[in-house]
């Protein structure tokens, strides 16, 4: 099911929009920024300006650390502050820069993921304060629809693969995702037969492959989850 992009209205009197126009005044005006702002933050500066949390994450194509630190703008130097991050912190799907949103302000290229890829991007972990995020988005906008979560979950179907060791202690995003499912639509899901078994067969007719090996591809995803 299509998803359609992103088009909302920024909240920049909200704390995160308040601390990411700091932000944008501070930086150098002799070329443009371009920042993605990840986390909660995107739903507190689009959804709901009360939905709050400390830090605002972001990544960028260049270390704004120092110029966070001059201004006043990190850790414990401001309630709400500003954690630049690797943009692999961020793990959604490869398509999720096709539903993001852009607005420039000052010299700032600010972009905001898509709601969708947001609750994704929190599986891997879901804490209490994760599970908000799914109910808020999904109180304010009736999305996303069950089609919709397999839809992104089938692109981002890596995200299932078994994690490196140092990585295991983050959560199960098999369990998580079930665990999604009960909270948002009130059921359970099949992860393996509902997103990952029909994403490696579209990916195998994608490669121009059949699905023949597909059997023993998730064999050994089994295998290796349980190592």
């Amino acid at each position: 099911m299509k998803i359609e992009k992103w088009n909302p209205v920024v909240k920049w009197d909200s704390p995160a929009g308040q601390t990411l126009k700091l932000l944008a005044v501070a930086l150098p005006k002799d070329r443009i920024f371009r920042i993605t702002v990840f986390g909660s933050a995107p739903l507190q500066l689009s959804l709901d300006a009360n939905f709050l949390s400390a830090d605002v994450d972001i990544f960028a194509e260049e270390d704004l650390s120092q110029i966070i630190d001059r201004n006043q703008l990190g850790m414990g130097q401001r309630p709400i502050y500003i954690e630049q991050c690797v943009p692999s912190t961020f793990s959604a799907g490869p398509d999720w820069p096709l539903r993001s949103y852009i607005e420039r302000l000052e010299n700032v290229e600010f972009c905001l993921p898509h709601p969708i890829d947001i609750l994704v991007s929190k599986l891997s972990r879901l804490e209490e304060k994760d599970v908000r995020a799914f109910r808020l988005v999904y109180g304010l906008t009736n999305e996303p629809t069950e089609d919709q979560l397999k839809e992104v979950l089938m692109n981002a179907v890596d995200l299932f693969r078994p994690r490196f060791d140092e990585e295991r202690a983050v959560g199960d995003i098999l369990l998580n995702t079930r665990r999604a499912w009960e909270i948002l639509y009130g059921k359970t899901i099949d992860v393996r037969a509902e997103i990952v078994v029909p994403a490696l067969e579209r990916r195998r007719k994608g490669y121009g492959l059949d699905a023949g090996g597909l059997k023993e591809d998730l064999s050994k995803l089994n295998r290796d989850s349980q190592k």
